[in-house]
């Protein structure tokens, strides 16, 4: 007996969304203006129903590997690379393209069955020399480690810190800290760190402006846990810092909390900026300012580059920036003291 092909309308009915509106996301239609929560709606519907788009006569199936270089533990802590992650698979499959995890541990026999590779995290050494081993079409997402031979999506984070310390040296504050984390760690990768690009910038704006103080620096990793326990520290220096900039919202709902336990007011005491506008940073007490750093954007571009890559449409590496904006909610204020 032949399965009932799964429609548009059984999308829409799930999903509670309109059949146009189904039809518009599904073939991401640019125009269309509806929330990131309406478009996951729908593409969690047509997953949960296994909906197989209709291929163009002209249409070809690709299989894209998908090599992810970070942990488990940073896509639960870090929910910018579980919606990157999300949103560049949902866009293969409605394409009509194939995915795969792939991994260095994988076998060359296994790696060989992919069209091309779309490479997100960060890389060591050992990385990228495996990576270029395999001879595939690949690009990278939210990093560009190898600007001469492939192609890259990134977002300005150089821009967006000047971006930011722009605007608190408008609310009046001079005495700026910076918690952060390391791109690679040591002791697990056996090479040395990488110096965030958003620290990088901070202290060239500080020393630019006479104002830097290395006091006001705190790096750990990138979790909650670092985040409340730099707070700690930073908030502890004899001249505090009256706003600190925060490398993500996991560091930040740390600092919140940390800021909690020491009676310290937000932004009555200190006003604090995170950075990739999670969907909870609008929920804390007070609702954190942030980076919002568009994904679907992301996605779409890194989608349509491994695309041309393998069809050789595109011959050059490319690089590409995304730009990204300052979401100003409620825990910045004008700096009085």
């Amino acid at each position: 007996m032949n399965k009932k092909r799964v429609t548009i309308k059984d999308i829409s009915e799930l999903a509670g969304v309109s059949t146009s509106t189904v039809s518009r996301i599904l073939n991401y239609d640019d125009s269309l203006q509806v929330t990131l929560e309406t478009k996951k709606k729908v593409f969690e519907a047509a997953e949960q129903l296994s909906y197989e788009p209709k291929k163009k006569s002209n249409s070809v199936e690709y299989k894209i590997g998908f090599y992810y270089s970070l942990s488990p533990e940073i896509e639960i802590e870090d929910s910018f690379y579980l919606s990157l992650r999300y949103e560049i698979e949902s866009l293969l499959k409605v394409q009509g393209h194939i995915t795969q995890q792939i991994t260095a541990d994988d076998t060359r026999s296994t790696v060989k069955m992919v069209d091309g590779i779309i490479c997100v995290g960060l890389f060591t050494q050992e990385n990228l020399q495996w990576l270029e081993s395999l001879q595939k079409p690949l690009i990278f997402a939210d990093s560009n480690p190898l600007p001469d031979k492939f192609s890259a999506i990134t977002f300005d984070l150089s821009f967006a810190t000047r971006k930011v310390l722009d605007y608190l040296f408008d609310l009046n504050h001079t005495k700026i800290g910076f918690i952060g984390g390391h791109n690679l760690e040591d002791e697990e990768s056996g090479v040395d760190a990488i110096v965030d690009e958003r620290q990088a910038a901070y202290t060239d704006y500080m020393y630019k402006k006479n104002l830097y103080n290395a006091d006001y620096i705190k790096i750990g990793d990138y979790f909650p846990r670092y985040g409340y326990s730099l707070f700690r520290e930073l908030m502890s220096v004899e001249d505090k810092p009256t706003a600190i900039f925060i490398a993500n919202d996991s560091m930040a709902a740390g600092c919140y909390k940390a800021a909690h336990e020491m009676g310290i007011n937000i932004p009555g005491d200190v006003s604090l900026i995170g950075f990739n506008d999670n969907p909870s940073a609008q929920y804390m007490i007070p609702p954190l300012t942030t980076v919002r750093l568009d994904v679907n954007v992301l996605a779409e571009l890194a989608v349509d580059l491994i695309i041309q890559t393998v069809t050789k449409k595109l011959t050059v590496p490319l690089g590409i920036t995304v730009p990204s904006r300052l979401i100003v909610r409620d825990s910045t204020k004008v700096n009085v003291r």
